[in-house]
């Protein structure tokens, strides 16, 4: 069988998605393949404890898509015309402490500065310096997210013409660790930061992690983060609302195998059971950089074999789904009128802390580990039946345990969740059995069997490192979008510029389409 179209798309991931969106509203007719029964890659929500419980099975907060024209703009009229509502509470996340302390971050500057003064008056003035002067940043960072990157060198040689550009190349070459241990002095607060820095997936030690921190403080205070009504799939499902509008189709159950090549161009793609689809302008592939040679043949071997050779992050995750009778109680929370969005229950010694990443690079689990939890129904009863609850926990974990490699998860992850489920409890009161319905278990292995982009449970594609960023990642060559000796060949996904997460990269990715077929960008999405 076959058939044509203008633009084919391996991958309904949520950042191929937003590449095909784009497309298709400048006009071009657009089909996207999945492979699962399901679309949306790491932006997914489906019912697997109970019916009628929606759980997000990977990422649950939008906090950098925001800034994204895509949602900041409503460029492609998501949230106008095609369902996407986002729910935005004022408490973007707490952090709590065994001895029911907490430090709680609002969207608003002077309340996140109120609540850091409680433990410590003089960590919230110097927080309040250092998102201030994040801010400045902030727009320039912003201005090269979404777009193709700057060669890493130019990126480098802008920054040297101004005193803020040369420190942020220091803040680049330093770890969060080195940030946060010179800026702030209570060990709480201390720990508090780290954590926001190693959600990137790298240990905050690592060198490298400091802009990530500086970035991430800046954000949280110039853009509101959310979480969409209905669940992070929704992002998705409003894509495919818009691709569908336009023209262009969605379909599942469809793996491709190979991209058709002929005489150095991308003609179309083949799927598992032999059927052909061709393209007429160009193909789209969500290939992790680990499987670019499996997919095209015949590139030269020094661009296969750099791409293989991208470096993972430093850990992967754990996630547990809870179908719950009630929401959780927590000690450190319970005066709030509100609650967060998302609660981190985190240790409180400084060492403690920082060793949960020396186990984590042993491949052992952490004795004394942290969690993400997030109870979407207390903004969102859509997400469960009547009265009831749906409830997110993650938790940093080895995707190779040092006894057993990956495939041990299988046999441990559910003892893994229960030893989680303890600590838990340590920070709520009312998290016993009676009000426990299912649950739900995810390990890095798991991870990985869901999405080829999350090659070893690596949910950021790869790891967010100095050499991994902007005009290097995932590697020279291929940063560009384009794969060299492949034309009309794209790549899109979270190992691409500008990274994991929810940010909607795939918009660069239609940008650079476009532009190499001379449709200009603004008249035809406008």
């Amino acid at each position: 069988m076959q058939d044509h179209h203008d633009v084919v798309v391996a991958g309904a991931g949520h950042n191929t998605l937003v590449a095909a969106a784009y497309l298709a509203a400048a006009g071009l007719k657009v089909l996207v393949l999945e492979r699962n029964a399901w679309i949306g890659g790491g932006v997914v929500t489906r019912e697997m404890t109970l019916p009628g419980f929606r759980h997000d099975l990977h990422s649950t907060g939008h906090m950098l898509i925001q800034s994204n024209p895509l949602i900041l703009h409503d460029e492609l009229g998501l949230q106008a015309r095609f369902g996407l509502k986002y729910i935005r509470p004022d408490i973007s996340f707490a952090t709590v402490f065994e001895d029911g302390t907490r430090i709680l971050t609002y969207h608003d500057l002077d309340k996140t500065c109120e609540s850091i003064a409680l433990i410590s008056a003089r960590d919230a003035e110097a927080y309040r310096r250092h998102v201030e002067s994040s801010r400045q940043v902030v727009p320039m960072i912003v201005a090269g997210l979404f777009k193709p990157p700057v060669p890493f060198g130019n990126f480098m040689s802008i920054l040297e013409q101004s005193r803020q550009g040369r420190e942020m190349i220091g803040m680049m070459n330093m770890s969060a660790f080195d940030i946060i241990s010179a800026t702030f002095e209570n060990d709480k607060v201390r720990n508090h930061f780290l954590k926001i820095s190693s959600e990137a997936m790298s240990g905050p030690e690592e060198k490298g992690t400091g802009l990530v921190f500086n970035m991430l403080v800046g954000f949280m205070h110039s853009y509101h983060g959310g979480f969409p009504q209905g669940g992070s799939a929704e992002l998705c499902n409003a894509l495919v609302r818009c691709i569908e509008h336009h023209g262009g189709s969605v379909r599942v159950n469809a793996p491709v195998s190979e991209v058709i090549m002929e005489s150095g161009e991308a003609k179309g793609v083949r799927l598992d059971d032999g059927e052909t689809i061709y393209a007429r302008k160009a193909v789209i592939g969500s290939f992790h950089p680990h499987l670019l040679g499996q997919y095209v043949k015949g590139l030269d071997p020094y661009i296969v074999d750099q791409a293989r050779k991208t470096h993972h992050g430093g850990y992967s995750a754990i996630n547990t789904h809870y179908a719950l009778n009630e929401a959780p109680v927590y000690h450190a929370l319970s005066d709030l009128q509100q609650q967060p969005m998302m609660v981190e229950c985190i240790p409180m010694n400084f060492e403690h802390f920082r060793r949960e990443f020396d186990e984590l690079r042993y491949g052992r689990f952490p004795e004394h580990g942290s969690l993400v939890c997030a109870t979407h129904t207390n903004f969102d009863p859509t997400r469960a039946p009547p009265g009831k609850h749906s409830h997110f926990m993650y938790a940093f974990m080895p995707y190779d345990l040092a006894d057993g490699g990956p495939g041990r998860w299988d046999e441990v992850k559910e003892e893994v969740a229960d030893r989680l489920l303890g600590y838990f409890r340590k920070f709520t009161s009312n998290m016993g059995s009676d009000n426990i319905l299912a649950r739900y278990t995810e390990s890095p292995l798991d991870f990985e069997r869901s999405s080829a982009s999350f090659q070893r449970g690596d949910i950021s594609g790869i790891g967010r490192y100095l050499y991994q960023f902007l005009g290097r990642r995932p590697t020279p060559e291929l940063a560009q979008y384009a794969v060299p000796g492949a034309d009309r060949l794209y790549l899109s996904g979270p190992f691409m510029h500008p990274g994991g997460g929810v940010i909607g990269g795939g918009r660069a990715t239609a940008v650079k389409i476009l532009a190499d077929l001379d449709i200009d960008f603004e008249t035809a999405i406008s």
